[in-house]
């Protein structure tokens, strides 16, 4: 029997606000969703696939969205991630769950394909995830790294995976653009990376090389210059639209 999903939305937002386990990260900054560990979340393992097409992705999926990240909260064992959640919030559902919904998306283990998000910085970093419901209303389970393939703010406001994409899932040549993104995502401070790493990076990613200095140091930075706009991704998920359900129609 499924808990019920305010269960789980009551217990991290309500009933954990007077527990150190929710915090604000700065003075005036909004609290943060932490997890509960009292509640018996659902930690089973998703074996890695690989897909044809992000149509069969999207058929195997439960929820497929833009989902932007709110937080991490992960027990460490030797300063490695071991099993915890993280918190999301739906920019743009294409299946299985509506827009400012919220995800809870839980992981364990020390393998590469487990499901551990990046830390937050600044106002977080969105995906295209790729999940399948738990035993709990509002949990999902995902590998990687269908359940987090960086989407970027181009310079016009506009969603795109960046690419090259972390998965194999082939595209149509022709989708792929040189673009300007706006997203401070999109920039990665490769200061303290050697040489040969950036190098690596530039090769695999397709991302430029910019350097600035001051008076102390040399700085190194890598931007994402390659991408493919997310509607041309929904038509390759080939998703039926959601119905809206208006309350003449209820």
């Amino acid at each position: 029997m499924k808990t019920r999903r305010p269960l789980i939305a009551l217990m991290i937002w309500l009933g954990l606000l007077a527990s150190p386990l929710i915090h604000a990260q700065q003075p005036g900054q909004a609290l943060l969703p932490e997890a509960n560990r009292d509640f018996e979340f659902d930690y089973t393992t998703l074996p890695p696939m690989a897909f044809e097409s992000f149509e069969a992705a999207a058929e195997w999926a439960d929820v497929v969205a833009i989902a932007q990240l709110l937080n991490v909260d992960y027990e460490q064992t030797r300063e490695l991630n071991a099993k915890g959640q993280a918190f999301l919030t739906v920019r743009v559902p294409y299946k299985g769950v509506q827009k400012d919904e919220f995800l809870i998306v839980s992981s364990k283990g020390f393998e590469d394909h487990v499901c551990y998000y990046p830390n937050r910085e600044g106002e977080g970093q969105r995906f295209l995830v790729f999940l399948k419901r738990s035993k709990n209303e509002g949990e999902y389970l995902g590998f990687k790294p269908m359940c987090q393939l960086q989407v970027l703010l181009t310079d016009t406001g506009q969603y795109a995976l960046r690419y090259p994409f972390d998965s194999n899932t082939p595209v149509p040549e022709g989708l792929v653009q040189t673009m300007q993104f706006g997203d401070p995502h999109a920039r990665i401070d490769a200061t303290e990376w050697t040489s040969i790493r950036r190098d690596e990076h530039q090769q695999k990613f397709a991302s430029e090389l910019s350097e600035d200095s001051d008076l102390f140091q040399k700085y190194f930075y890598l931007t994402y210059t390659q991408g493919v706009m997310m509607y041309e991704i929904r038509k390759l998920m080939n998703i039926q639209a959601q119905p809206r359900i208006h309350s003449k129609q209820m």
